[in-house]
């Protein structure tokens, strides 16, 4: 599993546009399976998709296969690991135990863990939560070279290491944090976390698909994948035991449909603790949450992966929609997902906006020339330790794109401020508040860059027809 957020890509929706009353039901099926459809075809998608909104199932179905050596389909049921998406249980068990009067998420790690340096003394259980104590991540390659290990042995990866910055002063997204967190509510509470989050999660909210530890001998489990050109080829299992609290469950659709719907409204927690778990902090991060937007753009969610496994749950609060995509089809080190992000992603704007165009439905809206004008220049990456030059220019009514050294490419508009390119994972999205300024979105777990504009474009500067 890796650090996969992509708070940027739903951050940047276009807020411009004007929202409407979401679509008929039969209509937003229809649109959800197209796109499912494309991008099983296209990039070879695999897994479960399933959309739910006001506790109707608008869209549930399967692309491939759960076990493709015996070409076992994928059922409603079907149990996928879900990676990170397992951090908003252990926030959720963290804020339960809170309202036990068991502990604060003001207290220190060290009340709870006295194993750590003096270093530790200013890190809270809510700098844990919100990925902001400055701990340096362990080495991940340990989860698959040396697993089983408890938390604890991980854990002698950074205990000696100076902390990355100080406590509430950055966002870095690691593990490690919420194993430390599956720690404190083992010892707070007395009983395993898998116990734990059993007895006050999963059974009061019929969460029978859901679990702490995977394996593929689960009654209807998925098999997980890379691809290859010969087709999916299996991984082997990996336990996934060591990650308790950071990325140790596992569940299915219809699972995660219920307990999206039973957190947002209310029947896990309490209404300030619910307050508290949704509140964003740096880098649009909650507590094990990814919250991007506001009012009816507001998107709830996360991400997770392991090694042939990804999951991505959206809860939509404007329109109750839930949106899960579970695929078990991951290139090797998770480098790509084919189709997943983007799927999710189309599926997050269908239920959010009217009439939504997207790329795969190959449409495009009539921008005005000037608006499109105005964008043509040339434009560098923002990260300094990766320099990227890219030129957009104009020509024959569309914007162009391009590289150094790389074929021009059109760009197709899906609003006046949002383009995508076609049989690609990746879009640009112009900043409506900085001109001069872009999101490049790459759909896999490289995630987003941000690009300045450095000069206009002079007349010369045109791509080869």
């Amino acid at each position: 599993m890796r650090s996969l957020l992509i708070s940027l890509i739903l951050a940047s929706l276009e807020l411009s546009r004007l929202p409407g009353p979401p679509q008929p039901d039969a209509v937003l099926s229809a649109r959800i399976q197209r796109a499912a459809t494309f991008y099983r075809g296209r990039d070879g998608f695999m897994g479960v998709v399933a959309v739910q909104r006001n506790h109707h199932l608008i869209y549930e179905s399967g692309y491939g296969y759960a076990n493709v050596a015996l070409k076992i389909p994928f059922e409603p049921g079907t149990r996928f690991p879900i990676g990170s998406v397992s951090k908003q249980f252990t926030a959720a068990a963290i804020l339960l135990l809170q309202q036990d009067g068991k502990l604060k998420t003001s207290d220190s790690i060290r009340l709870y863990y006295q194993n750590a340096p003096a270093a530790w003394s200013s890190i809270t259980l809510r700098n844990l939560l919100t990925q902001t104590a400055g701990i340096p991540d362990f080495d991940f390659g340990r989860i698959y070279r040396d697993s089983p290990q408890r938390p604890e042995e991980l854990l002698k990866d950074v205990l000696n290491k100076p902390l990355e910055f100080q406590p509430g002063a950055s966002f870095q997204y690691t593990n490690m944090n919420y194993m430390l967190l599956a720690i404190v509510i083992e010892r707070v509470s007395g009983q395993p976390f898998c116990q734990f989050v059993r007895d006050r999660i999963f059974r009061p909210l019929q969460l029978k698909q859901t679990g702490c530890v995977w394996n593929t001998h689960i009654v209807r489990s998925a098999h997980g994948y890379h691809p290859s050109s010969q087709g999916p080829v299996a991984f082997e299992d990996n336990d996934l035991g060591s990650l308790a609290g950071a990325g140790s469950l596992y569940s299915s659709a219809e699972d995660l449909i219920r307990w999206s719907e039973a957190l947002y409204e209310g029947k896990v927690l309490s209404k300030a603790s619910l307050a508290e778990m949704t509140t964003s902090f740096l880098n649009g991060y909650g507590y094990g949450l990814s919250i991007d937007g506001e009012g009816s753009q507001l998107d709830m969610s996360h991400n997770g992966t392991v090694d042939g496994f990804f999951a991505c749950l959206d809860y939509l609060p404007a329109t109750r929609t839930t949106v899960v995509v579970l695929s078990n089809l991951v290139a090797e080190g998770n480098q790509a997902t084919p189709g997943t992000l983007a799927l999710d992603t189309e599926l997050v704007r269908l239920g959010m906006e009217q009439d939504p165009v997207l790329p795969s439905e190959g449409r495009e809206v009539q921008i005005a020339e000037e608006i499109l004008r105005g964008y043509a220049g040339h434009y560098r990456s923002d990260d300094p330790n990766h320099p990227v030059r890219i030129t957009l220019t104009f020509r024959d009514g569309r914007l162009f794109i391009q590289n150094d050294g790389g074929a021009a490419l059109p760009l197709y508009a899906e609003s006046k401020a949002r383009f995508y390119l076609r049989n690609q994972e990746t879009e640009i999205v112009f900043d409506a508040n900085v001109a001069g300024r872009f999101e490049f979105l790459s759909y896999t777990p490289i995630g987003g860059s941000l690009f300045s504009r450095i000069s206009e474009t002079k007349s010369g500067d045109v791509p080869p027809k």
